[in-house]
């Protein structure tokens, strides 16, 4: 029998070795050198030891536990050039102004915030989402650490809507992995399509509870147009509504803050509205232009 596995596997390394490039080229060489060791000379010695001298036994182990070491060794260095490198990250560089758990009212607000966390703080970011993972990278230029794509599709990053204790697990086990992490959730009413909003609920309290022991922050995209009043109620007795403003002038600090175009701010805090002059800005933000020129004449001198 041994010999039979021998001449077979080395058949169908062979093939392989002469079929294939590096890194498969090695793998196939490796176990064309085993399978001869471990069937062939392997084989071969059981019947010297059993026909000729007990003495072969001495071959028989050798070869059959080289020709199984070498296969096993070769394995083993695969495995280790196929462990998907962790991402490293640098220290944080500023401290986190997001609250443990935080709810904003708009993509448009999540995504600067989470550009924001990205390149002011490194802080590792998991994204649970609707879209694709390539497609929500493209639109947003944001490459979180670790994307779940709310899905009933099969997928290597895929979890179902449904499966909330799944989605529960890998939330938890990403931020117990990396203290002081951002969870951003967007699909809330997805998830409402195939669970009640009391398990969603609990599904997202639980990780608040969890990231607040782990100094992590959890912050979720919900609204009226897609939850009702008293579901927004409920939700906003465990997050609170998140200024990013505030939170932006916090983490990258009043003299950066200020050089963010006025409009633009305006635009990601809801938009104010106000009677425009002939150029196109409001009363409001002319005035408010004014002290932000200033300031950024000042710097450019200093």
């Amino acid at each position: 029998m041994l010999i039979i596995i021998g001449i077979y596997g080395m058949v169908k390394s062979y093939w392989g070795w002469k079929n294939h490039e590096e890194p498969v080229k090695k793998l196939a060489l490796t176990l064309l050198i085993s399978f001869g060791l471990f069937g062939i000379v392997g084989g071969i010695s059981v019947f010297l030891t059993v026909l000729v001298n007990p003495d072969f036994w001495i071959l028989e182990a050798i070869v059959i536990t080289a020709g199984y070491l070498i296969l096993a060794n070769e394995a083993l260095d695969i495995l280790e050039k196929l462990k998907k490198p962790k991402k490293e990250h640098t220290k944080r560089k500023i401290k986190c102004s997001l609250p443990v758990a935080g709810i904003v009212k708009s993509r448009e607000e999540a995504i600067t915030l989470l550009k924001a966390v990205a390149v002011y703080t490194g802080l590792p970011i998991l994204v649970i989402g609707r879209e694709h993972p390539d497609e929500w990278k493209s639109k947003t230029e944001i490459e979180p650490d670790e994307y779940i794509w709310l899905t009933r599709i099969e997928h290597k990053k895929a979890v179902s809507p449904s499966s909330l204790h799944v989605l529960s697990g890998k939330v938890i086990g990403f931020i117990r992995e990396n203290p002081g992490s951002v969870i951003y959730i967007e699909g809330i009413e997805y998830m409402l399509f195939y669970s009640d909003f009391k398990a969603v609920a609990k599904f997202l309290f639980s990780i608040r509870d969890v990231a607040m022991m782990e100094d992590a922050h959890i912050l979720i995209l919900a609204n009226e147009d897609t939850l009702s009043p008293e579901q927004m109620a409920i939700l906003k007795k465990e997050f609170e509504d998140v200024d990013v403003e505030k939170v932006l002038e916090k983490m990258v600090g009043p003299a950066l803050f200020g050089v963010i175009p006025l409009r633009k701010r305006r635009e990601l805090n809801a938009g104010t509205k106000g009677s425009k002059d002939g150029s196109g800005a409001s009363e409001e933000e002319a005035k408010e232009t004014q002290p932000l020129r200033r300031e950024e004449a000042t710097e450019e001198r200093g």
